[in-house]
């Protein structure tokens, strides 16, 4: 199956709302829809007047999303139009952003620039929206260039394709954010790591409140993971995360432990991948014994093309639930460390 496809099926099969959940979840959608449609309330700023609406691209206000980006105020929409931006890097400081790309997919191309240092867009401000943009090619000295180094408090990306980075997402420490990617692809953003002694990982959640990866498609970094997150809270939904034709370390490391569910995703394990285990759980924790830990891991599947394999490394003391998983017949352990396997 395609990525497109995948990402459409995903979106077709979401579950129905129960009656008692239907009003209140109902009006949520709904503000969520007016904002994400640019409708009259969304397209208002936090502080009731009219939103600033900056226009990128061909004939357009700006030529390019840094010259929108020193102009822009708190709770702007951005509006990238359909080509391709070669070298633009930006810094976006401003909170309460929607960076939205207009048409087919615009794409930023590193091409050797990158701002700060970092990668193709820092974003500094609170609460910034990214959406439907494909950004490529970011290198740095550091070689943790990103496609977006986020430094503020609350990130969404949706419907948005990073690749040949040196990261994906890197974000920064931000106890009280919340990071949420949906409807996104993110693969082959790694670093030669035997030449540099530097991981490259496709995304890296820092120190947060809440990590939520839903209906997305990462695959194809090398040494490095495919999913990293220290958040305290993560919910990791509905995605593929592959190999493919790289040969990555864990597919998913929950590094920190904390809350954690892992429900309905598809994992391939390539025969070339440096560590055999999937999924670990609370691996670098201060405090494995800590009554904050719980991690659910239910509805999934495994394709091991290796040799002895293990889905799920839980290193705390917690027991971890691992319910309706389908796993290999053969050659797969599905759970070291303390829990039931259903």
């Amino acid at each position: 199956m395609s990525p497109s496809s995948h990402l459409q099926h995903r979106r077709t099969m979401r579950g129905t709302l129960s009656a008692t959940a239907w009003l209140p979840a109902f009006l949520i959608l709904l503000a969520a829809t007016l904002h994400g449609n640019g409708s009259a309330a969304g397209e208002r700023a936090v502080t009731g007047a009219q939103r600033q609406v900056l226009k990128v691209g061909p004939a357009q206000q700006y030529a390019l999303p840094s010259q929108a980006a020193r102009d822009a105020r708190d709770g702007a929409l951005v509006e990238i139009h359909s080509g391709t931006y070669e070298g633009d890097v930006a810094i976006w400081r401003q909170n309460d952003l929607t960076l939205r790309g207009v048409g087919e997919r615009p794409h930023l191309r590193a091409a050797g620039q990158a701002a700060e240092r970092k990668g193709i867009w820092v974003i500094k401000g609170n609460r910034v929206t990214v959406d439907n943009l494909e950004m490529s090619g970011a290198r740095v000295p550091s070689h943790n260039g990103a496609a977006i180094r986020a430094e503020g408090e609350g990130l969404t990306i949706r419907n948005c394709h990073f690749h040949h980075n040196e990261m994906g997402l890197l974000t920064n420490p931000s106890p009280a954010g919340v990071v949420t990617i949906e409807d996104s692809e993110f693969d082959r953003n790694t670093t030669d790591t035997e030449r540099h002694g530097r991981l490259g990982h496709n995304i890296y959640i820092s120190q947060a409140r809440s990590f939520i990866l839903r209906n997305s498609y990462v695959h194809g970094a090398r040494t490095g993971h495919q999913v990293k997150t220290r958040a305290r809270h993560n919910e990791i939904r509905d995605n593929r995360i592959e190999d493919g034709d790289g040969w990555g370390s864990l597919l998913l490391d929950i590094s920190e432990g904390g809350q954690a569910e892992v429900i309905n995703n598809r994992f391939q394990q390539s025969a070339r991948a440096g560590n055999r285990t999937a999924i670990g759980f609370a691996g670098e924790s201060r405090d494995r014994s800590s009554p904050e830990h719980a991690l659910r891991v239910e509805g999934n599947s495994f394709i091991n093309e290796g040799g002895a394999a293990t889905f799920v490394r839980n290193h705390t003391s917690a027991p971890a639930l691992l319910r309706g998983n389908r796993l290999p017949a053969r050659g797969v352990t599905a759970l070291r460390g303390p829990g039931s396997v259903e």
